[in-house]
């Protein structure tokens, strides 16, 4: 009898989870849907899968396999891109960029090295070089190639969509 208690709570607990579980799937998807149906550019991590996927609509630009994910439990499923970071100085990492007179060394300048960063909304970064990473913090570590690529082709304004690691799993009724 007390094995059918124990079985029956541990059902019980489950199920209330899984439902908590449920809608926050749902809320990544209703997210993901808006992205799509936005026809613009967007960054779709997929936590399954271990990858941060560059999208339009519902085409696949680029697959980045994510190094590092920080994100916890449960992260906020959207975020925007808020800046771009480069490491000038490690005394000031958040410094903003100082517009030349010439072009070319503005080019130089605003082009992405392998210390540089993503900074989106609600604290979010995405960095390459693990120098930005500090404990407790939500971020994602991509290689460095990938980096300069999103770096260089999105400024701030982009969305980013969280899927989390079990979206694909359908629950047991």
């Amino acid at each position: 009898m007390k094995h059918l208690a124990l079985f029956w709570a541990l059902a019980c607990g489950a199920s209330a989870a899984s439902a908590g579980d449920l809608a926050y799937v749902n809320v990544a998807l209703r997210a993901w849907l808006q992205a799509i149906e936005a026809d613009a550019p967007y960054l779709l991590v997929d936590r399954g899968a271990g990858e941060l996927r560059l999208m339009h609509g519902r085409a696949l630009l680029r697959r980045v396999p994510l190094a590092a994910d920080s994100l916890g439990e449960q992260p906020p499923v959207q975020f925007s891109l808020a800046a771009r970071l480069r490491r000038y100085r490690p005394s000031n990492p958040w410094r903003g960029l100082v517009a030349s007179p010439f072009d070319w060394e503005q080019n130089l300048v605003a082009d992405a090295s392998a210390a540089s960063a993503l900074y989106f909304t609600s604290g979010l970064l995405i960095y390459a070089s693990p120098v930005w990473h500090r404990p407790g913090a939500i971020d994602l570590q991509i290689g460095v190639a990938d980096l300069r690529a999103l770096y260089n082709a999105y400024s701030p304004g982009i969305t980013l969509v969280v899927l989390p690691a079990n979206w694909r799993e359908i629950p047991q009724q």
